[in-house]
């Protein structure tokens, strides 16, 4: 079989038989795989350790004659040992791993989407625990929003979506893609819409990653999300089980 050595971060673990384990990985050029790491679990095996969700390595996979992959070997880039110092960014990585893993599609080329799950590790790693929720950490909300626009599904914000008119826009509408002005709002199903929020979601989606903490004001944080779970829900049909239900 043909082996291909590769960047990835392990996105999710699962167990399978007595003593093998199931990966999901999000690779730069083969995007999201899954793989089988065969007696992974064993006690003597030396790479259990290795595979825990938000380790950076480099594997060696094999194709096999489906989707799933063999892993044949891996060297770890980074442990994410930080992301081990306490429950808050442990919480926070798992929501980025989440969206990694229900967002980036399988088997296409996702460099980008790689470069940005291994940024918002290493930033969330680096930074100190919050006092809001994991899920409304300025790093989970601004790796969200960068992926629906590396999926093509960037908000319309700055006039209305529906009809093209100049703000004053009242609701946003995931249908239309984005804000709604209060003509359109009008019987639409919109939902009413917080310029906080709104103001919250154009900064994280302009500016870099590492600027996330500087985009959102005081109370904006909630409506940032519901306003990119609405977008994932209804054009991807996902629904991150770390966030806030819809």
């Amino acid at each position: 079989m043909a082996t291909i050595d590769t960047d990835a971060v392990v996105l999710r673990t699962l167990r399978y038989g007595e003593s093998d384990a199931i990966l999901a990985l999000l690779t730069p050029g083969l995007g999201r795989v899954s793989a089988i790491a065969k007696g992974a679990r064993k006690p003597t095996s030396k790479q259990g350790g290795r595979l825990q969700p938000g380790v950076r390595l480099h594997a060696t996979l094999a194709e096999g004659r489906g989707d799933l992959m063999t892993l044949r070997g891996t060297q770890v880039i980074d442990a994410g040992a930080g992301l081990w110092m306490d429950g808050y960014r442990l919480r926070a990585a798992g929501c980025v791993l989440e969206a990694a893993l229900r967002v980036v599609p399988e088997h296409e080329e996702a460099e980008a989407a790689y470069n940005l799950i291994t940024r918002a590790l290493a930033l969330i790693a680096a930074a100190p625990a919050r006092d809001e929720a994991p899920r409304l950490d300025p790093y989970v909300l601004g790796t969200q929003a960068k992926l629906l626009a590396a999926s093509g599904l960037v908000p319309h914000l700055a006039s209305c979506a529906a009809c093209g008119g100049p703000p004053p826009l009242e609701g946003f509408s995931a249908t239309a893609g984005g804000a709604v002005c209060g003509a359109c709002y009008v019987g639409s199903g919109a939902e009413a819409l917080e310029a906080a929020a709104a103001d919250a979601l154009v900064a994280l989606l302009a500016r870099p990653l590492a600027e996330a903490p500087d985009c959102l004001a005081p109370g904006s944080a909630q409506g940032a999300e519901r306003l990119i779970a609405l977008m994932l829900r209804e054009h991807l049909g996902v629904t991150l089980k770390s966030g806030t239900p819809l």
